[in-house]
């Protein structure tokens, strides 16, 4: 026997032992009261033991049969076909240094991935993939419909992740390109989130192939036009903390979002900025629940029979029982 519900243990015993010592000390009031209901003397109100007894044992029967049921209890297994059907969504994510740049909350790169956790948990039915890049690109989790192992390979990027840093949006493009053309994805449709900047200018070319490709290029880009400087180690409180250029002077990283709004509009796709909320991601999950959906086959799966309407008609019948049992012998004497 498994509970479903097994996660709510903690506050349903709680609440079952709260009824059962309140009806504890119902049942020990009420027989004190009972003695001391007397005329001259002498007890005028009498009841049957044994009723009495057998009514307690089944009230308490059915609360611990109710403690049973909220835990949904299940047993037995039946087959059951699941039809597996949805979008494939192909997500980028900036991992370069730049990232860890503190003008999001916490991070860019924390908050990017805070981003991409929320568009995960909002899908149905849907296989996700997830790119990362830097100065170059690779398909760190290929499409799956695994949202938790999905989630361990996003928990695991970072800028050790690839190893030639830099930021080169046109080689994460041309990656992601190719796997369109080799893949059979049910949908035409790429989330990048990045702060936008590309030290090595290859966007423009790649804008094409997406065209050709039919592909649209949904950017979300993270990070303040102001700028902010680039941590070079974990304590940022000192300035040798940050990275600085060959000239020794302190390197600052901005959003652009021009690129990231012109690589958008050239692709038929849109740009929303996630540096403060997440309310633009919405555009971006509508779209996806709008892409043409297709099969993806069938398999036959062992489910558990959830049986607790067996525990609910044995608390009915309890119950039941105890309301026609009558107790009192008689009323006086």
């Amino acid at each position: 026997m498994s509970f479903a519900g097994i996660e709510y243990l903690p506050a349903i015993a709680v609440i079952c032992t709260s009824v059962i010592l309140f009806f504890g000390f119902y049942m020990y009031w009420r027989r004190r009261a009972v003695k001391l209901i007397t005329i001259n003397g002498r007890q005028i109100v009498a009841g049957n033991r044994t009723a009495i007894i057998i009514k307690e044992i089944l009230i308490l029967t059915a609360v611990i049969l109710a403690f049973f049921a909220l835990l949904k209890p299940q047993f037995g297994e039946q087959p059951r076909e699941i039809t597996s059907e949805g979008t494939d969504v192909l997500i980028a994510l900036d991992v370069s240094r730049s990232m860890l740049s503190k003008d999001a909350d916490p991070d860019r790169l924390v908050r990017a991935k805070r981003g991409i956790k929320w568009i995960a948990e909002s899908l149905s039915g849907d296989r996700i993939g997830l790119m990362v890049f830097a100065g170059d690109a690779f398909l760190l989790c290929p499409l799956t419909n695994d949202t938790g192992a999905f989630m361990m390979f996003l928990e695991s990027a970072g800028p050790d992740s690839v190893n030639i840093q830099g930021t080169d949006i046109g080689a994460m493009l041309s990656r992601a390109a190719t796997v369109y053309e080799k893949k059979r994805l049910t949908s035409k449709l790429l989330v990048i989130i990045t702060d936008g900047e590309d030290h090595e200018g290859g966007v423009n070319a790649e804008i094409e192939k997406f065209r050709e490709l039919g592909v649209s290029v949904y950017a979300a880009g993270i990070g303040r036009e102001s700028g902010e400087f680039i941590p070079a180690g974990e304590d940022d409180s000192v300035p040798d903390a940050f990275y600085r250029d060959r000239e020794g002077n302190l390197v600052k990283t901005r959003q652009d979002q021009e690129l990231l709004k012109k690589l958008a509009a050239e692709t038929g796709g849109a740009y929303c900025d996630i540096t403060g909320n997440f309310s633009g991601l919405n555009n971006i999950i509508n779209v996806i629940e709008k892409q043409q959906k297709e099969s993806k086959g069938s398999r036959v799966v062992k489910e558990k029979i959830d049986r607790t309407w067996i525990f609910i008609l044995l608390i009915i019948l309890a119950l039941g029982t105890e309301l026609i049992i009558a107790e009192r012998k008689k009323d006086a004497v």
